[in-house]
């Protein structure tokens, strides 16, 4: 506080009678050097047309790429050959629908009695009883042995189509396991409330990348939290390091002695 006494003098000459000196006519003081640097924040990038600059996106023409843009391509749904043939899955029915009518008209066609010796026939429309009966047990045993083979037929072919549908989906189940079985030491990320989202994201990047093992695909879900959790958090630290430097830079009061 030595500047003091120059400014406002000491009591003692306050006190003696001094005879009235002729005004002098005041300088204008210079502006002080900090009023400028107060229109100009400490850190240009956070400044509210920097900020207005900014898309969505986090990319601009003279700004830092968004981390985030490297994962937009995960999240849009993958285009679909609309000619491409559909692979049948394990929810698709094994067999084709059965049209009853066309089923009745394919039996229509069937002579079960074939089977039936004349002679036996003969007999049995001569009126023997015996012969009758043996005609009716040999078509019952014929359309029942039909029936067996049909039934025997139908199920080879489901088990066969549900054992292809199994393999062909077999790789991307065992995948699948592999990457929701991934543990994360990031404690944040295994929590209840987010672990859910966590897997969400696995599961997308997984499905859009199926070269990439669960290794690596739950490295990249990492990282997309992380960064999404930088990008989100990049203003406050912004705007707390510039208070910070605000307020560690004071006021200088030299300047007014000037």
């Amino acid at each position: 506080m030595a500047f003091l006494p120059g400014i406002f003098g000491s009591r003692n000459q306050s006190a003696q009678p001094q005879p009235p000196a002729p005004a002098a006519p005041v300088a204008q003081a210079p502006a002080p050097a900090h009023a400028g640097a107060q229109q100009t924040p400490a850190n240009p990038a956070v400044t509210p047309a920097g900020m207005a600059t900014v898309g969505m996106d986090g990319a601009n023409a003279g700004g830092p790429v968004n981390p985030l843009d490297s994962y937009v391509d995960y999240f849009k749904p993958k285009a679909t050959d609309p000619n491409a043939q559909k692979a049948p899955s394990l929810s698709d029915p094994l067999l084709s629908p059965l049209d009853p009518a066309a089923f009745r008209q394919q039996i229509a066609q069937s002579n079960f009695a074939a089977a039936v010796p004349q002679d036996v026939m003969q007999r049995a429309v001569t009126g023997d009883v015996t012969a009758f009966t043996e005609a009716i047990n040999i078509a019952a045993r014929e359309a029942f042995a039909a029936s067996a083979q049909l039934s025997h037929g139908l199920v080879e072919h489901g088990a066969r189509t549900a054992g292809e549908r199994v393999s062909s989906t077999l790789d991307g189940r065992i995948r699948n396991f592999q990457v929701r079985s991934q543990n994360t030491s990031n404690e944040a990320l295994s929590h209840p409330a987010v672990a859910p989202m966590l897997n969400a994201v696995k599961m997308q990047i997984a499905q859009g990348n199926p070269n990439l093992s669960a290794e690596q695909v739950q490295l990249k879900a990492e990282q997309y939290f992380t960064q999404m959790a930088d990008v989100l958090t990049a203003p406050n630290k912004q705007a707390q390091a510039a208070s910070q430097q605000k307020a560690n830079s004071g006021t200088d009061f030299s300047d007014f002695l000037n």
